[in-house]
């Protein structure tokens, strides 16, 4: 019997891969220690300013649970998605970049949770939006 997914190990494998990114981008960042953090990771711009990063990430590919997001100035949401390929290492995640005040307009409400939804994303041109960060 297969053992069923860590969805922690999951978010901490799609913050290291994130963090590792902008590392190769020339990119100061640092990412948060903890389970219940409400910031990710950091980035340190070369005029002092900082954004703040939200990771989130799924196995698989259809949608991404939102419920504790917030608009927030210089705060960003990082998807990554996993599409079935996590054990896969020669296979990289697909990546959307939001910033935090464009969440609302795509949110996709099923009963309680709020969702992202995967083609939302790419319809509205997040994918790979790594300029936002830099």
């Amino acid at each position: 019997m297969k053992k069923r997914a860590n969805p922690y190990n999951t978010g901490i494998a799609a913050e290291y891969f994130i963090l590792s990114q902008l590392y190769r981008m020339g990119i100061e960042a640092y990412v948060s220690q903890g389970n219940k953090k409400a910031i990710d990771i950091r980035i340190i711009k070369e005029n002092g300013d900082s954004i703040s990063v939200d990771v989130k990430a799924v196995r698989d590919y259809s949608s991404f649970i939102v419920n504790n997001i917030a608009e927030r100035k210089n705060h960003f949401i990082v998807f990554v998605a996993y599409n079935k390929k996590i054990e896969k290492l020669k296979t990289f995640p697909e990546i959307f970049i939001v910033p935090s005040y464009n969440i609302n307009s795509i949110v996709e409400k099923y009963k309680k949770e709020r969702r992202i939804l995967k083609n939302g994303l790419t319809k509205n041109n997040y994918k790979d939006r790594w300029d936002l960060l830099s």
